[in-house]
């Protein structure tokens, strides 16, 4: 387990001063309100989902009782499956859960309870634009999940998925927090996630990188996602579980490149750099120019069909 004083001691990216203290940092996270969907996640429809003995229609009997639920996974299929015609969509979730799949049910299950006390928490957070927010954390959260399958790193649970939504949780945390500095931080444009981080220390002398681990320290949450949280900028500094980090920075990344930059204003990595990002190297390791080039495409590829999902899901 992460302990309160590794998270608060991290490396503060060399701000000289700051103008609040460690003290009222951590006071005003511990006054924010916990997040049941963080400990339990729809653990009914988790265990269907992992049984042997699943069926589609169990699943979507479950479904039906979570009206919000519903209605993505069904948004969701459409989107995705058919085009604009009324008489062609799916209208029954069923038949939707046949569409997409157990794994993409899984994700849906995941992501719409804590999309919902999340955006309940950040309400007084009004500068904040929720649907760019999401479709870069959901984004993300499909993306480290393709890149450790494409890096044959596997996660037993759903704890990749988990750590790219939650990636950048601190961002909110900050909103709730310190509205009057977030708008400030915000309001600018950055040349790179490392300038980005930097104004936020120069203010705060925390990044949302450690707000969001202190949160979700605070919350018990798995050391891996509270890892990811902390070190998706620096995935080389994550101790116990770099390569979910590293897949959690190139996804941020990537969706950063297909025009889903979320809430911050930074320029996004073009192609021919994502290389270069410190998780690339933690991922794949020396690789030949066409293996190289083999990799780029096949993340081309899943860029592609993440943006679809998006359309359905935000």
């Amino acid at each position: 387990m992460v302990s309160s004083q590794e998270i608060a001691s991290a490396k503060s990216g060399g701000s000289p001063q700051r103008p609040v203290s460690d003290f009222l940092v951590i006071e005003k996270i511990n006054q924010c309100p916990k997040l049941g969907s963080l400990r339990s996640i729809n653990q009914t429809l988790s265990s269907l989902l992992n049984s042997e003995e699943s069926f589609v229609a169990q699943i979507a009997e479950v479904i039906r009782l979570d009206p919000s639920l519903t209605t993505r996974v069904l948004d969701l299929v459409n989107s995705i499956f058919f085009g604009s015609p009324d008489e062609q969509q799916v209208k029954g979730v069923e038949e939707a859960a046949l569409f997409l799949g157990l794994n993409r049910i899984s994700e849906l299950i995941i992501a719409t309870p804590i999309i919902e006390d999340i955006v309940d928490l950040g309400k007084s957070a009004k500068s904040l634009d929720w649907v760019d927010f999401w479709k870069h954390s959901i984004g993300t959260a499909i993306l480290t999940r393709e890149i450790l399958v494409i890096a044959d790193f596997q996660c037993k649970d759903e704890s990749d998925y988990v750590a790219g939504l939650l990636h950048n949780l601190g961002k909110i945390i900050m909103a709730v927090t310190f509205p009057d500095e977030f708008s400030r931080i915000y309001e600018r444009s950055y040349k790179d996630a490392a300038e980005f981080c930097d104004s936020e220390r120069a203010l705060l002398g925390w990044d949302h990188a450690k707000m969001g681990a202190f949160y979700l320290w605070n919350h018990h949450i798995a050391r891996e996602i509270v890892e990811t949280a902390q070190w998706h900028n620096d995935p080389n500094s994550a101790p116990h579980h770099p390569e979910l980090a590293a897949a959690a920075q190139l996804g941020d990344v990537l969706v950063q490149s297909a025009g889903i930059p979320g809430i911050e204003r930074s320029k996004p990595i073009p192609r021919e750099n994502w290389t270069d990002v410190s998780g690339w190297s933690i991922l794949f390791g020396e690789k030949s120019e066409k293996e190289t080039e083999h990799l780029l495409i096949e993340l081309e590829q899943t860029l592609e069909r993440v943006g679809n999902t998006l359309k359905g899901i935000i």
